[in-house]
């Protein structure tokens, strides 16, 4: 996928974190895929937030950059490397959406989960997500649904 050679998932510095919460503040459309509230955040909230939520979920966050600018985040949380598990997590923009860019993403975190020799990967997705839960299927990932959500479940070994 050329698009890939542009996308990359990097520790959010400064410039990153701004361009985030500009995101985050002002993306409507995204707000709503989120069910986000209406509230704006500062740069500081945004940082604070995520340093306290990565202790918390055993996580690490990234974000999504496109030429040198953040459009989104993706994290791997919830590892648990003694028995080999993880979540992954993402938004991005929804002036990016449709363009693959997420994928390319998810492909780098999975490389990341294989590196610290995490095996099993989920996520809970809203059932009207079907951007993402494309992106599952098409990384091997078996759905159940459950309550309007569902529940992604990717082991690594069925990767090819």
């Amino acid at each position: 996928m050329k698009i890939c050679n542009n996308i990359f998932i990097k520790s959010i510095n400064d410039d990153y974190a701004m361009q985030l919460v500009d995101i985050l503040n002002n993306d409507h459309e995204l707000k709503n895929a989120l069910d986000s509230s209406e509230n704006k955040i500062s740069k500081s909230e945004f940082i604070d937030y995520n340093k306290q939520w990565c202790q918390n979920k055993n996580a690490e966050i990234f974000a999504i950059v496109l030429s040198d600018i953040a459009i989104g985040t993706i994290s791997l949380c919830h590892q648990d490397i003694k028995e080999q598990k993880a979540q992954i997590g993402y938004w991005i923009s929804s002036k990016y959406w449709g363009n693959g860019y997420t994928s390319c993403a998810f492909s780098q975190v999975l490389n990341l989960a294989r590196k610290k020799g995490i095996k099993y990967l989920s996520s809970t997705i809203k059932d009207d997500n079907i951007a993402s839960k494309s992106i599952w299927i098409k990384n091997g990932a078996k759905i159940e649904t459950e309550d309007k959500k569902l529940n992604a479940l990717l082991t690594l070994d069925d990767i090819i």
